[in-house]
């Protein structure tokens, strides 16, 4: 008997040994689920760029086709307008536009729309090293519309998350 006691008492775990190990796994498990929070934001910040990357090189792209040049007698040609100062700083009619949480366009209409995720600014604006009206340096910022707060009066809070700045010089057509 006493042979039988001894043999089953050496078999099993103590008490201490399983709240040991369920320690060391609820220690993994929550070190884990740390990693894909981190991971999660990563992603959506990545997200969040490459879509603000793409709209503004969509905008640039757009800026660069429109006209501006020279007519064979010298007349200019354009179809681009400076921007008024501060343009990339605060919405300006007619350089501001907004997009939806995907990248596509919703509007220009000022307020943002409610929905608006995205908003992309641009300028236009006259190089006074070079001579007058024959440089144009065209500046797209694309900021991202902050959730957790508004500004002052309930406006959006915008943080930006882009900017693409190219030169366009004014060329015989």
């Amino acid at each position: 008997m006493p042979r039988a006691f001894h043999a089953s008492r050496q078999s099993g775990f103590t008490l201490l040994e399983v709240m040991v190990a369920l320690l060391l796994f609820a220690g993994a498990f929550l070190a884990v689920a740390q990693l894909h929070a981190v991971a999660a934001r990563a992603a959506d910040q990545s997200r969040t760029t490459s879509i603000a990357a793409v709209a503004a090189a969509q905008k640039i792209e757009h800026l660069r086709t429109l006209s501006w040049a020279f007519d064979i007698d010298g007349t200019p040609l354009d179809e681009l307008g400076l921007s008024p100062p501060g343009s990339l700083a605060a919405d300006a009619v007619g350089f501001v536009d907004y997009l939806d949480e995907s990248g596509t366009w919703i509007g220009t209409d000022l307020p943002p729309p409610a929905h608006a995720a995205f908003a992309r600014r641009w300028s236009i604006e006259s190089d006074a090293a070079f001579a007058p009206q024959s440089v144009l340096i065209l500046r797209v910022a694309v900021f991202r519309r902050r959730l957790s707060s508004a500004g002052p009066g309930g406006a959006p809070v915008w943080i930006e998350v882009t900017r693409v700045v190219t030169a366009r010089a004014r060329r015989p057509s």
